[in-house]
């Protein structure tokens, strides 16, 4: 994901709006990985894997 100092770089005459978008953008979207990772529900093993950790390892 570009930041706002890597844009300007390649484009040393931005406009301040584009700029702000950018920043807008990029903290939304991190805003939005961080709440899909706390609702994403822990993975639980199986009945079999938990009880009997053996089962899976057989030969």
């Amino acid at each position: 994901m570009r930041t706002a100092a890597e844009y300007l770089r390649s484009k040393p005459h931005a406009r301040a709006s584009t700029l702000a978008f950018i920043e807008r953008r990029n903290a939304v979207v991190e805003q939005l990985k961080r709440e899909t990772e706390a609702a994403r529900t822990p993975t639980r093993k199986s009945i079999i894997g938990r009880f009997m950790p053996w089962f899976g390892r057989r030969a």
